[in-house]
């Protein structure tokens, strides 16, 4: 059966590397939602943008009705603020076109859920989905592997890594290191969202699991790819709680942007979801078990693409 399918927030990141794979899967027509029109852009997206107002529901709804889209796949940026993708939510139920919406979560694991104080944004998301009578599902899909890159393999997501920084051949592991995480590529969870499609129900979560690696081996693997040993420091519990990170070069970015402080708490914070063991996704049933003929990429292979010269 063929859709309609709107991507929101696909001109950048995960959002364009969805609207890619569905273009190349070529089984469903696609629409790409914008903020607006900047020279050149039509010409290096994918699909057909459709510009629309996020404040205006009435607007977003005469949008997916107009072009008749049943399904909706958000990746809006929320800066904060939900106030975009509830609006989308609400059009989608307004819509007598559209009956299917993933929201903007993809997240290294159900923490909007389990620490809504911390994902503010994505909580409201969530509940305000489950007020509506559309078929939604929540993607956890670990860490993006994409993080970690370089320019040598291509992504529509910039780097922002955490704990290893690959470039400076430097890392500062949480707790033990001993702490398994799960990274997947980006896209590799493209290519398993464009399949979701083809299910006739969703779960309320649906989890993707590109590799499983603890920081050590994380380190390991580096170190091989770059062909030589890291300076690897350890950053305590206790220290995590009192919010005390080691300062390692790539974070400079991060600093400059968001501001330290909040910035260190972030990362102590993530910190002790690792030790924790928050990030070792271990759920009843994975996509990769309906999809078994999709391959992700694993960290290994994702290292020496980006670092291995």
């Amino acid at each position: 059966m063929t859709l309609t399918v709107a991507v929101a927030g696909g001109t950048k990141g995960l959002g364009l590397t969805i609207a890619e794979a569905l273009v190349v899967h070529g089984k469903h027509n696609v629409v790409i939602f914008g903020r607006k029109r900047t020279p050149g852009l039509d010409e290096k997206l994918p699909a057909r943008l459709v510009v629309v107002d996020y404040e205006n529901i009435q607007n977003l709804t005469e949008a997916l009705e107009s072009n008749k889209v049943s399904d909706v796949i958000c990746t809006v940026n929320a800066h904060g603020s939900s106030l975009s993708e509830r609006n989308l939510i609400h059009a989608a139920e307004n819509s007598s076109t559209t009956k299917r919406f993933i929201p903007s979560i993809f997240a290294g694991f159900a923490y909007p859920v389990k620490y809504p104080e911390v994902a503010k944004s994505k909580t409201e998301v969530l509940e305000e989905l489950a007020k509506t009578s559309l078929m939604h599902t929540a993607i956890y899909n670990g860490m993006f592997m994409d993080f970690y890159g370089s320019p040598l393999l291509k992504s529509n997501v910039g780097p922002f890594p955490m704990f290893v920084d690959i470039a400076s051949k430097m890392a500062a592991k949480p707790g033990s290191g001993d702490e398994a995480i799960v990274l997947t590529r980006v896209l590799d969870i493209a290519r398993f969202v464009v399949r979701i499609l083809d299910l006739a129900e969703w779960p309320k979560e649906s989890y993707i699991i590109g590799d499983r690696v603890t920081l050590h081996d994380f380190v390991n693997m580096a170190e091989e790819a770059r062909g030589t040993k890291f300076q690897v420091t350890c950053d305590s519990k206790e220290e995590l709680e009192a919010g005390k990170i080691t300062e390692l070069p790539c974070y400079s970015a991060t600093f400059a942007a968001v501001g330290k402080e909040l910035t260190k708490q972030l990362y102590a914070q993530n910190g002790l979801w690792i030790i924790g063991k928050e990030l070792d996704l271990r759920p009843a049933s994975t996509l990769n078990e309906i999809f078994p003929d999709i391959k992700p990429m694993s960290l290994r292979e994702f290292l020496e693409l980006s670092w291995k010269i």
